[in-house]
């Protein structure tokens, strides 16, 4: 177990084979400038081996010293990294900071038939926790590993929290419940902020507590840890068929045309300043309708470029229960799994795009605490609607799919009307002084922009339940958020004088990513006020058995 191990001995072609990759557009420019007006026979293939060769040497070389002094180490409480060519580098990555252990296949691991497995701690740097070349078998060794640890220290918990509280000697004063302060104050327009008290966020001291590795749904293989690893369940997977229909109706449109953006670019860099500008001057000319038919063909390349992309990204879609983790598994070209425990989900939101919602299809994407830049798991990419609250039962069982009981009053049309309409009218002004005549087509934003503002007005709303705050609204696609009580950090509510006098306010719910926030305009101020309390309530029932269980706090609670 304490035996130093090395990575795979292909990593010593990692180095070679990332700086090839790195400069295959840059040989491509230089060779295309270099043959401008010359022959093959004036490059000097001699001069030219003779640098290849002696480049392809040095970082062979150097992928064997990386390799050679690579190793990592596991140990009782913790696991062991050592690296470094010139300057060596030491890391120690304790079991109890780990959030979870992911195996991923980028696309030159998944040609070598290799793993790439990925620590997460808190406050990680990038590539710390990195093991980037091991095989299969490895990367389920350390994961067992993993949970062996955990499932010892839960073990060793257990014990000592049941010694204290038999041993009546111990049964002294209990810590009081950390307090935040609860501030209110009002802005130019009337803003008040309120915040839950630091026992709402805690999530123990342990990052794992609530992930037994070895459990499985419905059996208990506690007392065999020899199959509890092994053993797990399908959730669900997308077929094929599904996996189409979702591509073709989820359009990433604005990735898309940065795709061509960029071929475009490169061709500005790649061709003649001559050439360029006559392809770009005649390019009217190729269609009937000009332009017009120029930008329709663009925009359905586009779409199918996104279908593309999308497919690429969530082939073989599989999402496993792994004891008490649930594992997502997709990637055609780089194939990822992520583990994440249920407790450590944030907030879980359901998207239905405007193809998808005549069908009664959405997208749910769960929001976990981990310390990766992207928070978001896909759970599903393509589900009827009337299948998600089985979904959410299923894998999270905190969250439950709440209907929507409070919309907007009618009063707060305006509220939804008045940005759409005059950025509506900006451009449409801009259009007509532009382009004359054929700007006033653009006057169609006017009445698409009034139906968008309606809409969004008639599908935004909310719902209160004992633990559990939904709310929905619409920018393009209408999105439900369903946020539980403990992960909030503050509540923001606002209103100006006139829309006060309207009896209406806009609320803002404060996550603990900012990415993750939400927000609504234009409820009816006893809804607001109706939630405001819920908020208020848990943090007034805390303060109360704060003060049973110990002494009362100089800090205000609400």
């Amino acid at each position: 177990m304490n035996e130093p191990t090395r990575l795979h001995r292909l990593f010593i072609l990692f180095p070679l084979v990332g700086s090839v990759k790195s400069l295959i557009p840059i040989a491509a420019l230089v060779s295309i400038k270099f043959l401008n007006g010359k022959s093959l026979r004036d490059i000097p293939w001699y001069w030219l081996s003779a640098v290849i060769v002696i480049l392809v040497s040095l970082l062979l070389l150097y992928g064997y010293l990386k390799w050679k002094r690579f190793v990592y180490t596991l140990e009782e409480d913790k696991i062991l990294i050592r690296r470094g060519v010139l300057f060596r580098e030491e890391l120690s990555i304790y079991t109890g900071r780990i959030h979870s252990m992911n195996l991923e296949q980028p696309l030159l691991q998944r040609i070598l038939g290799l793993t790439q497995v990925r620590i997460e701690t808190p406050g990680k740097t990038e590539g710390g926790g990195i093991l980037p070349a091991i095989t299969n078998s490895e990367g389920e060794r350390l994961q067992r590993w993993l949970r062996e640890q955990t499932r010892t220290r839960q073990t060793e918990r257990e014990v000592r929290q049941a010694h204290e509280s038999s041993d009546p000697s111990d049964q002294s004063f209990p810590a009081p419940s950390e307090r935040a302060a609860v501030q209110a104050s009002e802005t130019r327009e009337n803003h008040e902020s309120i915040q839950p008290s630091n026992q709402n966020m805690a999530y123990g001291s342990d990052p794992l507590t609530g992930s037994d590795f070895g459990a499985t749904a419905g059996r208990d293989t506690a007392d065999d840890p020899g199959t509890a690893e092994e053993e797990r369940s399908t959730l669900l997977q997308l077929s094929s068929g599904r996996l189409l229909i979702a591509a073709l109706s989820s359009p990433n449109l604005s990735l898309a045309l940065a795709f061509v953006g960029g071929i475009l670019s490169f061709a500005d860099d790649l061709l003649p300043d001559q050439m360029y500008q006559s392809l770009f001057q005649s390019a009217g000319k190729l269609l009937p309708g000009s332009w017009i038919s120029i930008a329709a063909v663009a925009l359905i390349i586009s779409w199918l470029l996104s279908a593309v992309l999308y497919t690429i990204k969530y082939a073989g879609f599989t999402v496993e229960r792994i004891g008490k983790q649930i594992s997502v598994s997709c990637g055609l070209l780089e194939r990822k799994r992520l583990l994440f425990s249920p407790e450590r989900v944030l907030a879980i939101t359901v998207k239905e795009g405007v193809f998808r919602r005549w069908f009664g299809y959405a997208e749910v994407k769960v929001h976990v605490l981990t310390s990766e830049s992207d928070k978001h798991f896909m759970l599903h990419p393509l589900l009827k609607t009337v299948d998600i609250p089985a979904l959410l039962d299923r894998v999270t069982p905190q969250f439950s799919a709440q209907p929507i009981t409070a919309s907007p009053p009618p009063r707060a049309k305006w509220m939804y009307l008045r940005w759409k309409l005059a950025f509506a009218a900006i451009v449409s002004g801009a259009c007509i002084w532009y382009f004359d005549k054929l700007g006033l087509l653009s006057l169609l934003l006017l009445p698409l922009s009034l139906a968008w503002g309606l809409l969004s007005h008639r599908d935004s709303g909310l719902n209160v339940t004992d633990k559990q705050l939904t709310i929905r609204s619409r920018f393009i696609a209408m999105s439900t958020r369903y946020i539980r009580r403990p992960q909030i950090i503050a509540m923001e509510v606002s209103g100006t004088r006139r829309q006060r006098r309207r009896g209406l306010l806009s609320l803002q719910v404060k996550m603990i990513f900012s990415e993750i926030n939400e927000s609504l305009n234009g409820m009816d101020q006893r809804e607001i006020e109706a939630v405001r309390a819920w908020f208020q309530k848990k943090k007034g029932e805390t303060s109360a058995s704060a003060e049973r269980s110990g002494p009362a706090s100089s800090i205000e609670q609400l």
